[in-house]
């Protein structure tokens, strides 16, 4: 084999592997352009649901509140600091005393309050900012409210 055929085949080879290298890359940026939005959105829908789970703790939280209030309610002492509370019923043999200038404490029966929609925060990671970054997102997805049905 000659110098000059040497020559010649080292040169189809650089041309091959140049061929496949732009190839390769030509596949992966645009496996990224096609695959960009679908990712997107799937951070998107990861990070609303993650705000909705902690919206869910904290309705879970209020409704056990409500549910030990419900139970303390449906006791006799319950339902006589109701009536004290409430309608200034005081008991045989007690009498009742208007205090006035003290700071106004919160009722055991007071409702707490409701979990305002889009309420859930994210915790902020480095990979979580990251994402933010890269998918452009500036705040966190507030998701659509449902309806309460117990609001006409």
């Amino acid at each position: 084999m000659s110098v000059a055929n040497r020559r010649k085949n080292a040169a189809k080879g650089n041309l091959s592997k140049w061929i496949v290298s732009t190839g390769l890359v030509l596949c992966l940026a645009m496996s990224v352009v096609m695959l960009y939005p679908a990712l997107q959105n799937y951070y998107i829908a990861y990070r609303v649901n993650e705000q909705l789970l902690q919206e869910h703790a904290a309705v879970e939280d209020r409704n056990s509140h409500i549910r030990s209030q419900i139970a303390y309610l449906n006791t006799p002492e319950g339902i006589s600091d109701r009536a004290r509370e409430r309608f200034g019923w005081t008991p045989h043999g007690e009498q009742a005393v208007n205090i006035t200038g003290l700071a106004i404490s919160e009722s055991s029966t007071v409702l707490p309050q409701a979990v305002p929609n889009g309420s859930g925060e994210l915790t902020e990671t480095w990979w979580i900012k990251f994402l933010d970054v890269f998918f452009a997102i500036e705040e966190a997805p507030v998701p659509d409210p449902i309806p309460d049905p117990f609001i006409p």
